[in-house]
């Protein structure tokens, strides 16, 4: 009996204090791309909400099609995320933001692929019927808050840390930081970014985890505020939503069609994290 308790117990131990492996952040760590899961339109922009008001899609409706190799099940996960995205975000029942099926009259949409990794282009295109892509491997991407990441990205958000007041809240370790990859953890300054008059938000789920492109299994990233975890990704913080209802002019009385889905709240606790 003793030696199962014991055995128990060391078992215990090892799942709670062993560093992120590499099979559990490589899905937002993909070469060619910016801070891993980022690629730019024909015109650059940068920020935690892009300053760029173009980059906003129109009346917040974000055009979509699948290209073939999602199951059924699998198109289904992916269209409940952008389903919690919108009914999140609704301000007095009204849709901020709304995802729809592509029609042939849309000339700025985004294209889902099944594809190497989970990443997607900042903002809607510039061009007209230029190639945005949505990367959503089904191996990796399809949990609900991984999606809901990758289409902020789509809707035009940076990540959290990027933000010029960052180093007051959190330390980057540059030692522990996978080689050519320190740009990831670029800092903007204030000619670069929006943040939309929002404080710093550790509970993001824009924000990079602890171990985020690390190449020694140590932190790069670390909270300076104590007992605070960094990097979820399983809801929309307050502040997150907060962002994208003011990035998108919908605080009052909101701008498009009302919900289909109900609001859906996070049922884990706020400090609770999830590797990329």
């Amino acid at each position: 009996m003793s030696f199962s308790i014991i055995l128990i117990a060391s078992l215990y131990a090892l799942l709670t204090t062993t560093t992120p492996s590499t099979a559990e952040t490589k899905w937002e760590e993909n070469p060619g791309t910016i801070e891993g899961d980022i690629r730019l339109h024909e015109k650059p922009t940068r920020g935690v909400a892009t300053r760029d008001r173009g980059a906003r899609w129109t009346n917040g409706i974000v055009p979509y099609q699948f290209l073939p190799g999602y199951t059924t099940e699998q198109q289904a996960k992916i269209i409940s995320a952008m389903r919690r995205l919108e009914s999140t975000t609704a301000t007095n029942t009204f849709r901020c933001i709304q995802f729809r099926p592509k029609e042939p009259s849309d000339q700025y949409y985004i294209t889902i692929i099944n594809g190497l990794g989970c990443w997607s282009y900042i903002g809607r295109p510039y061009i007209p019927n230029y190639n945005h892509t949505v990367i959503l491997n089904s191996s990796g991407c399809l949990d609900d808050g991984r999606i809901m990441h990758e289409f902020m990205h789509t809707l035009g958000f940076w990540h959290e840390q990027s933000r010029p007041d960052r180093d007051s809240y959190v330390r980057i370790y540059p030692e522990n930081i996978q080689v050519d990859m320190e740009s990831y953890f670029q800092k903007k300054d204030n000619t670069e970014v929006d943040t939309q008059n929002t404080l710093y938000d550790y509970d993001s789920l824009m924000h990079y985890p602890r171990y985020a492109f690390s190449k020694n299994g140590l932190p790069t990233i670390e909270a300076i505020q104590p007992n605070v975890m960094i990097g979820q990704r399983l809801y929309l913080s307050p502040t997150d939503i907060r962002e994208i209802q003011l990035y998108y002019n919908c605080t009052g009385s909101g701008s498009t069609s009302p919900p289909t889905t109900t609001v859906i709240t996070p049922t884990t606790s706020k400090n609770i994290i999830t590797e990329l």
